[in-house]
């Protein structure tokens, strides 16, 4: 006798089934569900997985421990019912996309603009929006503080992409509310002087702009 579990991750939610199969036999069990944990494709899903097998398994016989094989479901991820795969360089030239769920977001709101360095904000001059980037050599109190002078000049400063979990320390020092998306950890990899797109849902809410294939286009004039 083998105790099997079959598990769907979804951007929102992860779904277990569990089977029992003996000699060739097959039996329902029970299924659960839980709530996505970290990004689709991501170890942060683990957690997630444990929490729905824990479901599942609350009114039966068994435990964790009790189960033979796990087998995920290796559909291609999803954004806003689009696959992955349909979204080519054809489309969006060098795109980078970066999902992230943090339980305490720096900022609220959605800007478009340029990507910039941090370092070259104080002698940008041009009329288009910018978002800088910022990598972990720099401290929160300094991030903030070339921001403001930056919105002093009147510099049109749309969001901020940062290195470091310091968003929502950023977002309390500045003179206005901006998207600030932070823990990116490979920062390197976000194309500079790119068109970019940044967008912070508040707490207990969902993105709406980006994750829709109809708002990314009317944002990039696809």
């Amino acid at each position: 006798m083998a105790l099997i579990a079959g598990v769907d991750i979804g951007n929102s939610t992860t779904e277990v089934a569990i089977a029992r199969i003996d000699n060739s036999q097959l039996e329902f069990i029970a299924s659960g569900i839980d709530r996505t944990t970290g990004v689709k494709g991501t170890k942060q899903n683990i957690r997630g997985i444990i929490n729905a097998l824990t479901d599942a398994l609350r009114f039966t016989s068994y435990d964790i421990d009790d189960i033979d094989l796990i087998l995920l479901n290796e559909a291609t991820p999803v954004i806003a019912d689009i696959a992955m795969e349909t979204i080519t360089e054809t489309i969006i030239t060098e795109s980078t996309i970066i999902g992230h769920n943090p339980s305490t977001p720096g900022g609220i709101g959605f800007g478009v603009g340029k990507t910039i360095y941090l370092k070259d904000l104080a002698a940008y001059n041009g009329p288009d929006a910018v978002i800088p980037l910022v990598d972990n050599g720099y401290d929160f109190a300094e991030v903030a503080a070339a921001i403001n002078q930056a919105i002093d000049q009147g510099k049109p400063v749309a969001g901020a992409i940062i290195q470091n979990d310091d968003g929502v320390l950023i977002s309390n020092r500045l003179k206005y509310i901006i998207p600030i998306v932070d823990e990116v950890r490979f920062i390197e990899k976000v194309p500079v002087n790119m068109q970019a797109a940044v967008e912070v849902a508040e707490s207990g809410k969902t993105v709406e702009t980006l994750s829709n294939p109809f708002g990314i286009a009317t944002v990039f004039n696809l």
